[in-house]
């Protein structure tokens, strides 16, 4: 079981045992202490009408007005989710024609390129991190391409994410990126970083592609940083910009998206919950303050109506205790 549903599940629990002693033992206080004769029903079911109607007012102004803040938070959130999006974006188109070069992919005598796309066009990163391929089927693609250079591929392969060719030559092209779909990303990126990192230059180098082939990097790169890259060095700019991806760009989007994501807060949950037990003990209230019934059972449901409203009431002071101390903690970041 999920540690946050746990810990749910024992506070509602808790709550509910809570609940129902104090609705017990107040039924049992009111028992003692009054009598069906000296009972004035109508006196204090108005007051109890007019104090239902009280709270519920209080606690549904409240309600709204934390929804319209917690909307307000999550449109400043999507602001900046939707600019990182933006540039993981154009972080992909970079690796796309990083994918589609010629020269950068001939590793000494292999075209790593070409025997992948010719052997095993159907292979996925997945398929070798998950463990998907038997050892001989995958010894055999190792000894063809190398195992650093396969990765490497499949990983910037991967950064396309299954999409449509032409997306990656639209100036601008707005997409949304789930949790799921970042987790992927911030893997692919770093296979292709330890490739360039941990190879030879004389062997991997993204100097050796074509100029034509280069100015389109250039600008994508351009696009990212809103800076000329070092021409002299495209391995170390190349590298330092998906170091940066997986270090900062992924972790914040996944973790801005994680936020706006949550469903209803438990506050909200939990309000809606007291509000509708007010609702039913208003209308039961309204109705027995209308109808006429035998003395004794008016007296009775009169009794279960109280002491039901003093633990609804309990409750919300319970609620609102925890709410001031979880609204005033705050660990969310708010700048970057």
């Amino acid at each position: 079981m999920n540690l946050t549903f746990k810990n749910l599940y024992i506070q509602i629990l808790l709550r509910a045992i809570l609940f129902i002693a104090i609705t017990l033992i107040s039924i049992n206080i009111f028992y003692s202490y009054t009598t069906p004769i000296e009972f004035e029903k109508k006196e204090i079911l108005s007051i109890l009408i007019s104090s239902i109607s009280i709270i519920i007012a209080i606690i549904i102004t409240y309600l709204f007005s934390k929804l319209f803040t917690e909307k307000t938070e999550r449109i400043q959130r999507k602001s900046e989710i939707d600019f990182l999006s933006h540039k993981i974006t154009s972080f992909r188109k970079l690796a796309f024609q990083i994918k589609n070069f010629n020269q950068f992919w001939r590793f000494g005598e292999k075209d790593v390129k070409q025997i992948i796309e010719r052997k095993y066009s159907n292979l996925k990163y997945g398929d070798i991190a998950e463990n998907k391929l038997k050892y001989e089927n995958l010894k055999i693609i190792i000894s063809d391409v190398g195992e650093r250079a396969l990765q490497g591929y499949l990983g910037i392969k991967g950064l396309e994410n299954n999409e449509n060719t032409f997306k990656f030559y639209q100036t601008f092209t707005p997409t949304n990126y789930s949790l799921e779909e970042i987790q992927r990303f911030e893997e692919y990126t770093y296979v292709f970083w330890v490739m360039l990192d941990k190879s030879s230059k004389e062997i991997v180098n993204l100097n050796k592609e074509n100029s034509e082939s280069l100015k389109m990097l250039d600008d994508l790169f351009n696009e990212i940083t809103n800076r000329e890259i070092d021409k002299e060095n495209y391995n170390k700019e190349i590298q330092n910009i998906f170091e940066e991806f997986r270090s900062e760009i992924f972790p914040k989007h996944h973790y801005l998206t994680r936020l706006n994501t949550v469903k209803i807060p438990e506050l909200f949950l939990s309000s809606l919950i007291n509000i509708l037990i007010f609702i039913v003990l208003l209308f039961s209230s309204l109705f027995l303050f209308v109808v006429n019934l035998n003395p004794n059972t008016e007296y009775v449901l009169s009794l279960l109506i109280v002491s039901l409203f003093v633990a609804n009431t309990v409750d919300i002071l319970i609620m609102i205790t925890s709410a001031i101390y979880y609204e005033l903690n705050i660990k969310e970041f708010y700048k970057f």
